[in-house]
């Protein structure tokens, strides 16, 4: 795969480093000299032979560096040199000190820089005398062809030399593309042959990977055709297995006619580079998605204090969009204060401000509190480069508390004034007492850290305690009746009701005691007297009626109180209270008055509405029931009719906080099911999942993300203990948590368990636990990594056997130190694995494993054990299926109407495998773009390929296209379907509005026949 090139300049820069560094390190002198004799470079091993510094050097003269016994013998050296006659000499170099070096000297023309240049390269010789200094070589010399061959052969292992040592890998090929040659490098670690046997040979003789040889010939052909340098990249398997990226640099080389004799390729190793580009990529988008998504406004600001950076939590708090405060000072938009007004700006200096409250102004005039932190970045000069700000709005909560305050307050003075006595009982020791129990005790000294025992006699102390262990009903409300002792010794008798209670993390009583004494006392007089039965009915606030079968005899004064009528009235007239029904209630009420009278041993137990005089609506509440007149020896029915409207109001309140409460776990449900992920199909793998909530909202989460250049597949699964809002919560909190420390392709280990474990136990309440199970799918390794933490069990389904895989593994959240268990296991194509909550789990277990053919069959058949009646808890399933790599584009040619018949069922077949979700849209696009193009021209090409999560196709026909000009402006503008009239009125118009609304892009090319459709499965 050919990918981006790089810049030219840079390459050149590389070799020209490679060259330099081969120059300084060979311990031959190298010199080179212009036409004139002048010194322009020299490695080390002259500097060190001759004791000249690099400055001294080069402004001398070939006859100071050459010690001659004439000026004239050297001048007449460079000239046989310049016109060809002398090539080798054997002169002492003469150093600064004036010892002489005697030195074999060869000397040839070249270039350097564009200009004329002689090379030089002397080799130190021994038993030199000075009569021995003489020139070897010339034209007319009888052994020229020998030095000719000698000075050849020195010049070609010269250059061996140096492309061996070079690491990067070159090679050199004819104009057929027939390699010539090649260094070490290149043989030793491509090929894994000798550079001998390259020769003659051609990239399919040596290339194992048929497409890599066929782009090494499109690019010699490329190369050859344009006569240029020509640079790519692609990629390189080496001998020892390992894949490196690679920048290749190919240029084309004359013969001495000027023809092109063959090319010259260097490639270079940047798999580094590449590497490093990826991670800075990766730590760039990360950084902007932190930004993007973090809960809490952030601001960034310069050193002088001018925003740049402005985030969505930010504009949502304050009321300004990110356009209106970038360039502005931040303390004049959130304080309305300059920089010299606000404190918090004028401390971050060095260190960081960590929850700092203060006070922000909102665009509406609104003041919000907030926590605010600030972090401050210095450049390498340690001046301050950049403040990070980042505030939390916590109005609310300071709103929250202060009512809270108030109805602490609220309540402790409904406590405190109530008539019935209230008294918060531990371990037997008395916590509390409102004034009416002090009140009623007759302690006017605080009786706080007294025994129950003292005031409340033994056997009403017994039966509190009976209650209590035995409970009422099953209920944890205890009723009874006791004795208190007062302090001056008398007892009194009370109604008591209570129940267990939390005070400071410790088990409590709350008794709330009324006093009965007096009642007791005139329910015995009242069973004596009729009158006094009359007075205590009378001091209640509730309708008593007592009727026989003609009349009412007797009706409470409650009832004036309550129907805004008087007792005559009703005592005259028995209808005139019906009278007062409301309409909605009357057809079913009315039978109870006009006719109840009459039956006298009918209980009845109602509720129902009135409508007073004064047009008040009331609850009421009626009940009857026949009683013995013992003197006058007839039946009477006595009807108890009670307010009930407050207990209405209460009950309607509580109803409308039921309906708020079940909208908010609609939403929490809404929001936790936008948030997972979509199933995945890739060339290696393939996910699909099932998410089933017990309830409206569910403890279960689970997440994965596909590494592209790692071929591999991280991802979890949790289980939150809980189903309501709370569990809600928590569950999003931890989503965020794991999504940044497991979802991001690094290594993780048991260590990174044990940090999350401790961050998570800051968010669960006490007997509320985390299950875990973390799994890496390394495609590239073919293993599977699993971390477990209380998620125990996962099913492997292999081609020919289905079993539960045990695994273990402690909860987090509920202790520091949790056991953590690593579990590893080798992949092979075609195996499914499903990872489960216990949901699932326990549901296999119940009705046993059922082996199936594919990953859709087990998906199905876990969809219906999730619809199973013994199903009690969220069902969440992970399936994957581990596939053969498939990144191949698919080409179709359409020529007639078989072909395009063919070419829909392939289609359909395609989508199917690779978009099962989106595939009935997308068929419906792509065939419009197809019938399109044929219609124009009768031939169409469809080219088809998914890259990641993306699936492209591509659709051209060979007609003549349309004007695209107009269709790309309204993409652009977002005016597409606003302005589309137009473009169905045109041929073509429906299926151009087709792909727009199925795909997530489109793009025409210039001509208009030729359309690109994207779309993420």
């Amino acid at each position: 795969m050919i990918l981006e090139q790089e810049d030219p300049d840079v390459a050149d820069d590389h070799y020209k480093d490679s060259f330099n560094l081969l120059f300084d390190h060979i311990e031959d002198c190298l010199i080179i000299f212009d036409e004139a004799g002048r010194i322009i470079r020299v490695n080390k091993a002259v500097l060190e032979k001759m004791d000249y510094t690099q400055e001294e050097m080069l402004t001398m003269n070939i006859a100071l560096v050459y010690s001659s016994t004439t000026y004239a013998e050297t001048q007449e050296i460079l000239k046989g040199i310049l016109e060809g006659n002398i090539s080798q000499w054997l002169m002492p170099l003469c150093t600064k000190s004036g010892k002489r070096i005697p030195l074999e000297t060869r000397m040839f023309k070249g270039k350097w820089e564009g200009n004329d240049v002689l090379y030089t390269i002397g080799k130190e010789v021994t038993n030199y005398n000075n009569e021995d200094a003489r020139i070897i070589g010339a034209p007319n010399d009888t052994t020229e062809r020998t030095q000719l061959e000698l000075e050849l052969g020195y010049q070609n292992r010269f250059l061996k030399t140096i492309l061996d040592a070079i690491p990067d890998f070159i090679f050199y090929k004819d104009v057929n593309s027939v390699l010539i040659g090649c260094n070490k490098a290149y043989a030793q670690r491509v090929l894994g042959i000798n550079e001998d046997e390259v020769r003659g040979k051609t990239d399919f003789d040596l290339i194992k990977d048929i497409e890599q040889a066929k782009l090494c010939q499109m690019k010699d052909r490329e190369t050859f055709e344009n006569v240029t340098t020509l640079k790519y990249e692609t990629k390189f398997v080496l001998t020892d297995g390992s894949v490196i990226n690679t920048e290749i640099m190919k240029t084309p080389f004359w013969d001495e006619q000027g023809k092109v004799a063959g090319l010259i390729g260097i490639a270079r190793d940047i798999s580094k580079r590449k590497k490093l580009e990826k991670q800075l990529r990766a730590q760039v988008e990360y950084a902007e998605l932190l930004f993007r998504t973090v809960p809490s406004a952030v601001l960034s600001v310069d050193k002088n204090r001018k925003i740049f950076r402005w985030n969505k939590i930010a504009e949502e708090i304050t009321g300004y969009t990110a356009a209106e405060v970038i360039g502005k000072e931040c303390s004049m938009v959130l304080h309305g204060v300059g920089v010299e007004g606000c404190a918090l700006c004028l401390s971050a200096i060095d260190s960081p401000l960590i929850n700092q409250m203060c006070k922000i102004v909102a665009k509406d005039g609104q003041i919000h509190h907030a926590l605010k932190s600030i972090a401050v970045l210095k450049d390498e000069y340690g001046e301050i480069s950049e403040r990070m700000e980042c505030f939390e709005d916590i109005t609310g909560i300071m709103d929250m508390e202060a009512e809270l305050r108030e109805s602490e307050e609220r309540y402790a003075a409904i406590v405190n004034n109530a008539p019935q006595i209230v008294i918060i009982v531990k371990e037997g020791i008395i916590q509390f007492v409102n004034d009416a129990g002090i009140e009623v005790l007759g302690y006017k000294d605080y009786c706080i850290g007294r025994q129950m025992k003292e005031i409340m006699t033994e056997s009403s102390l017994a039966c509190v305690n009976s209650a209590l262990i035995e409970g009422i009903n099953g209920e944890h409300c205890v009723t009874c009746e006791a004795e208190l002792i007062k302090k001056s010794g008398e007892i009194i008798n009370v109604l008591l009701k209570g129940t267990d209670i939390t005070l400071e993390h410790e088990k409590a009583f709350l008794a709330v005691m009324m006093d009965i004494t007096e009642s007791k006392q005139l329910n015995v007089k009242l069973r004596a007297s009729e009158e006094k039965f009359r007075q205590l009915a009378e001091t209640i606030n509730e309708i008593f009626l007592i009727n026989d079968k003609e009349k009412i005899v007797y009706v409470s004064p409650a009832y004036e109180r309550i129907s805004g009528m008087t007792c005559q009235s009703l005592i005259d007239n028995k209808s005139s209270f019906a009278e007062l029904i409301h309409p909605v209630d009357f057809e079913r009420i009315r039978t109870f008055f006009f006719e109840g009278f009459q039956n006298m041993f009918e209980a009845a137990n109602e509720e129902f509405r009135i409508i007073r005089p004064d047009g008040e609506m009331r609850w009421l509440w009626v009940q009857s029931y026949p009683i013995r007149d013992e003197a006058n020896k007839g039946s009477l029915k006595a009807t108890s009719i009670v307010d009930i409207t407050d207990r209405k109001k209460i009950e309607e309140q509580l109803r409308a906080q039921e309906r708020q409460t079940n909208l908010e776990l609609f939403l929490a449900a809404r929001v936790q099911q936008d948030s997972l992920p979509h199933p995945f199909v890739g060339d290696k793998v393939s996910v699909c999942t099932i998410f089933k909530p017990y309830r409206t909202v569910s403890g279960d989460f689970f997440n994965y993300k596909w590494f592209e250049g790692e071929n591999k597949l991280c991802g979890y699964i949790i289980d939150v203990c809980g189903h309501g809002m709370a569990t809600a919560l928590q569950t999003a909190t931890f989503k965020m948590m794991l999504d940044n420390v497991l979802l991001t392709g690094d290594t993780i280990e048991e260590g990174d368990i044990h940090t999350i474990n401790q961050k998570i136990m800051n968010y669960l309440y006490e007997g509320s636990f985390l299950a875990l199970l973390y799994f890496e799918f390394d495609l590239q390794q073919c293993v599977l990594k699993l971390i477990s933490a209380g998620i125990t069990l996962f099913l492997a389904a292999k081609p020919h056997e289905c079993s539960l895989v045990p695994i273990s593994g402690c909860y987090l959240g509920i202790i520091d130190d949790p056991i953590i268990e690593t579990t590893t296991i080798q992949l092979k194509v075609g195996e499914i694995y499903c990872l489960m909550t216990d949901g699932a789990s326990d549901l296999i277990e119940l009705h046993g494993i059922s082996k199936q053919e594919s990953l859709p069959e087990y998906m199905n058949w876990l969809e219906k054990l999730a619809g199973t009646t013994e199903n009690n808890d969220d069902f969440t399933v992970i399936g994957v299926e581990v596939l053969q790599e498939n990144m191949k584009t698919n080409v179709l040619e359409i020529k007639n109407v078989e072909d395009l018949e063919t070419a829909r069922v392939i289609i359909s077949e395609y989508l199917e495998r690779n978009a099962s979700i989106h595939a009935p849209v997308l068929e419906v696009a792509i065939n419009e773009a197809i019938n399109n193009g044929f219609n124009a021209c009768g031939r169409v090409r469809v080219k088809t390929r998914r890259v990641e999560d993306k699936l492209i196709v591509r659709v051209k026909d060979y007609g003549p296209g349309f004007k695209t000009e107009k269709v790309n402006a309204l993409l652009k503008k977002g005016l597409y379907e606003e302005e589309f009239d137009e473009l169905l009125e045109a041929e073509g118009g429906r299926g151009i509005l087709m792909m727009k609304m199925f795909c997530d892009r489109v793009i025409y090319n210039s001509k208009g026949n030729e359309v690109l459709m994207m779309k993420r499965c």
